[in-house]
C-alpha cells in the first residue's frame, strides 16, 4: 500500500538489509522497479549442499513475511 516509490524502496530496503545481515545470500530487486506497489526480488546462494541453501532461502522468506508493510504474493525456489 505504498503511496510512492520512496515508500516502497524504504520497506524493501528494510527487509533486504535484515536478510543480508543474517544470511549468506545475495539479494536484488529484479522487477517492477518503477511500480510503487509491486516488486520482484531474487535471492542467490552458493553452497556445497542443496540442504544448506534451501534452509537459508526458507529463512529469507520468513524474514520477508515479518517485514512491516510488505505482503508476499508468491514465492518460488529453483536450484540449478
Amino acid at each position: 500500500g505504498s503511496k510512492s516509490l520512496k515508500d516502497k524502496r524504504r520497506v524493501i530496503k528494510s527487509g533486504l538489509s535484515r536478510i543480508q545481515s543474517r544470511l549468506n545470500l545475495s539479494v536484488a530487486e529484479v522487477g517492477y522497479q518503477d511500480d510503487r506497489q509491486l516488486t520482484n526480488l531474487a535471492f542467490v546462494g552458493v553452497s556445497s549442499g542443496k540442504h544448506v541453501i534451501e534452509q537459508e532461502l526458507q529463512q529469507a522468506l520468513r524474514l520477508l513475511e515479518q517485514t512491516n508493510g510488505l505482503e508476499m504474493l508468491d514465492s518460488e525456489i529453483t536450484f540449478i
